[in-house]
């Protein structure tokens, strides 16, 4: 008898039973592939640094200012594991040549090597382990960034001696490939390494060594190595290589968002529509009571029907997870390697996950089956009494048409069915909008200060860096930007030209010491910077620091630190700070009259260019390919917010998963438009005949529909702009503050996008969605009103 119960059951309502079915498979494809994300995710980083061999401190050190022996210094120092080194050549982007002149070098440093310690993988995941004469690799990330492909050749040219090479592929770099990093590494054969180092000079002037020291207590190794590190160009442990790949986690955090918010979605559409088919089974319940079947047995017979629906949808959404889940990480960052070891068993485990959730939700639903009686299969479930009003709403007061009079009484007279949809479309909305205001921030000039720079205009290459890493660079530096200033006037363009330059140095106050980076800028003036408190340095002894910087050296304002270097040390007073998203937010701004040795220098980030005369945005276009006229040897020119999306090293990405979103909203608005609507059609088939039955046409019905989900769309677009800006600085001045910023960043708004396009997108996707499935109301006929089915 069950059993015939069952096929019934199941063949009567099959368009409920179905809708039932693929909300099972939707929610079981986002649970598995969702969980299986959030742990590849939250463990990537970890594992692929594991798997590279990334070491726990690494020294970059460069001949013409290293006064130790490497192997002397690390061999003694007893807390230090074991060590392993790299001989680098430490050049500039006027060292390479490309084939191809649309390919443009970013700023940076460029190291060429031929060893190889660390493990650098391949795309087909195998660690590459030779290079033949004449190949080059480079991390995945920077060739993309700088527009190379597999193939393309380029000439490397040291003091004269110059060689030509072939991308031979791209490799995951884990030391050097973050977005965020300004060092790119060249690996060559050990044949055309050799050939460079025969040029006169190269070994002594470009010449260096990458040091990796492992350790399992680097606090007692780092003071054991102070010499090498007083004398390094760069030095960083793991935590600040970690820390450089922030935003490119911040795109799989984006992923992991999504997949939290895929299964809240699931989970939440699939228990309203459990409740909602349940609550339609009052006619059942009270024949089956009337029988003489127990209230045990009604639901065990319910739990058998969901059991089955459940195990057919879950072995359908499995088989789907793995395909979904593949897409979703396909966009995730290019720098590191994202996956997980065991896929396969954390799906299997989800799909019973969402069977045990699913009779779980099935087993209280029914709980009400001990309140209805036989009675209720004759008065359709109703009691007959009600002691509040239906509705909020009269049709005699109300000035609205019938259809959207309708449609806002359904909206006011239910409000937790409509709920569902309400969640479902803000959680997609506030993603796009929260999304959107970051990536057109990270597109924007705003951030220009948040770096520590001065606002400036227009970003040239650093050409002469090299050249300026000398005793006298700092009046080598001085006159070119002079004589830049000089030719640009001539041509008509009032500009000013400044440069900063970035130094590695020990900082001490008291007893607690840090190598700290630390600035200087040539051709800018103090107030050119922005603080966040205290006063702009005045004399050549004060300087600025950063917050985080500060409170390494538990130092404040007024407070005289020691800067260490190799013309002795020099006492500086700190009178202000400011912040950076540099070096993970630790630094010093020297005053730009200071004197400072430039032959520590560690590099540079870009030429700036500020016009005085404050033209508009058409005006720099134009004086850009002036100025590329004037000065054909710089390649690469670009906006101030280019330059800054450049720094970032994610925007491309985060515009990736924008556009992602965008297209997977869309996909969930109308899904889930389309199985509420096509629910609501078989629970009211009675009064939609009713409707029919008194004359009301069929575009009258339809309009009704689609105005009950437009009326939710536009109440969650008012919603979700509302709170748009409020939860952008709750999502990601979190990740800011990371990255050294003190005070929150001033968000760019894209109107067009955020005001229009992002919400007409929900808007239309939901209101053809719910046009379209309304248009099956068509089936039913006037003489269906007997039908309470």
């Amino acid at each position: 008898m069950y059993l015939n119960i069952l096929k019934k059951d199941l063949k009567r309502k099959r368009a409920m039973n179905l809708i039932l079915l693929l909300f099972i498979i939707l929610a079981t494809m986002f649970v598995a592939s969702s969980v299986n994300n959030v742990i590849n995710v939250t463990t990537a980083l970890d594992r692929y640094f594991e798997m590279a061999n990334v070491p726990d401190y690494f020294v970059v050190a460069m001949n013409k200012n290293l006064a130790v022996d490497i192997d002397e210094t690390v061999r003694s120092a007893c807390a230090v594991d074991h060590y392993e080194t790299e001989d680098i050549l430490y050049l500039s982007t006027e060292n390479f040549i490309y084939e191809d002149g649309d390919i443009v070098l970013e700023q940076g440093t460029h190291l060429v090597q031929s060893d190889i310690y660390m493990n650098y993988f391949l795309p087909d995941g195998n660690i590459l382990e030779t290079v033949g004469q004449g190949e080059l690799y480079m991390a995945e990330s920077k060739a993309d960034a700088f527009g190379i492909d597999v193939g393309d050749k380029l000439t490397i040219e040291v003091n004269g001696v110059s060689r030509e090479f072939v991308l031979a592929d791209k490799i995951k770099d884990a030391l050097f490939g973050s977005g965020q990093s300004t060092i790119t590494r060249y690996i060559i054969s050990e044949e055309d390494f050799a050939c460079f180092l025969s040029a006169e000079n190269a070994e002594e002037y470009y010449g260096g060594t990458l040091v990796y020291l492992y350790s399992s207590n680097m606090e007692t190794a780092l003071p054991q190595i102070k010499p090498l590190v007083d004398n390094s160009l760069l030095t960083m442990d793991k935590a600040l290589v970690k820390f450089f790949y922030i935003f490119d986690m911040i795109v799989v955090g984006i992923l992991l968002v999504v997949s939290i918010l895929l299964i809240i979605i699931a989970f939440v559409v699939l228990r309203f529509t459990i409740s909602f088919t349940l609550s339609e089974e009052f006619r059942e319940i009270g024949v089956m009571k009337a029988i003489g079947i127990g209230n045990f047995k009604i639901r065990g017979l319910y739990l058998v029907k969901y059991m089955g629906l459940s195990v057919i949808g879950a072995a359908i959404g499995l088989a789907f997870s793995f395909l979904f889940g593949k897409m979703l990480m396909s966009i995730s960052s290019q720098a590191i390697i994202v996956g997980n070891q065991s896929p396969i068993l954390v799906n299997i485990l989800c799909a019973v996950l969402v069977i045990a959730v699913i009779l779980l939700f099935c087993y209280g639903c029914t709980g009400k089956v001990k309140k209805l009686t036989p009675i209720d299969a004759i008065r359709n479930g109703q009691t007959g009494e009600r002691f509040r009003k239906k509705s909020l709403m009269s049709l005699s007061k109300s000035k609205f048409p019938m259809a959207p009079f309708l449609a806002l009484n359904d909206i006011v007279s239910s409000p937790r069915r409509y709920s569902i949809i309400t969640l479902t479309f803000f959680l997609c909305l506030a993603l796009l909008l929260v999304l959107s205001a970051t990536v057109s921030t990270m597109n924007s000039n705003s951030l220009a200060t948040a770096f520590g720079w001065a606002g400036c205009d227009i970003c040239l290459d650093n050409k002469i860096i090299m050249e300026c890493m000398q005793e006298d660079g700092r009046e080598r530096l001085e006159k070119h930007l002079e004589e830049m200033e000089q030719t640009l006037a001539e041509s008509g363009i009032p500009a000013k030209c400044y440069q900063e330059m970035m130094f590695m140095m020990p900082v001490s106050f008291g007893e607690n010491e840090s190598n700290i980076a630390i600035y200087q800028g040539t051709g800018s003036t103090m107030d050119m910077y922005e603080y966040t408190a205290g006063i702009s340095p005045q004399n050549t002894d004060e300087i600025a620091i950063t917050r985080i910087a500060a409170e390494n050296l538990d130092a404040n304002i007024g407070d005289t630190v020691t800067v260490k270097n190799i013309d002795g040390d020099k006492e500086y007073i700190i009178s202000a700070f400011f912040q950076s998203m540099n070096m993970q937010g630790s630094g010093i701004r020297l005053h730009s009259d200071a004197y400072i040795n430039y032959v520590q220098a560690a590099g540079s980030p870009y030429t700036q260019i500020a016009f005085t005369d404050h033209p508009d945005s058409k005006e720099i276009e134009r004086r850009m390919e002036e100025i590329r006229r004037i000065f054909p040897e710089y390649e690469n020119i670009r906006t101030c917010a280019e330059a800054v999306a450049d720094m970032l090293g994610i925007t491309e990405t985060l515009d990736a998963v924008k556009s992602f979103v965008v297209v997977l909203s869309i996909l969930l608005a109308a899904l889930i438009t389309v199985l509420m609507e096509r629910s609501f059609i078989a629970k009211e088939q009675g009064e939609i005949a009713l409707m029919k039955a008194v004359g009301i046409r069929n575009g009258k019905i339809y309009a009704y529909h689609t105005l009950r989900f437009l009326f939710v769309g536009i109440i969650v677009v008012m919603i979700g702009e509302i709170f748009a800006m409020p939860l952008t600085h709750l999502c990601m001045d979190p990740i800011f503050e990371m990255m050294g910023m003190e005070l929150a960043p001033s968000y760019v708004i894209d109107p067009v996008e955020m005001y229009l396009v992002f919400p007409v997108v929900i808007l239309v996707t939901t209101a053809v969605s719910a046009f379209l499935t309304s248009i099956y109301t068509r089936k039913i006929k006037p003489s269906d009103t007997a039908n309470i089915e």
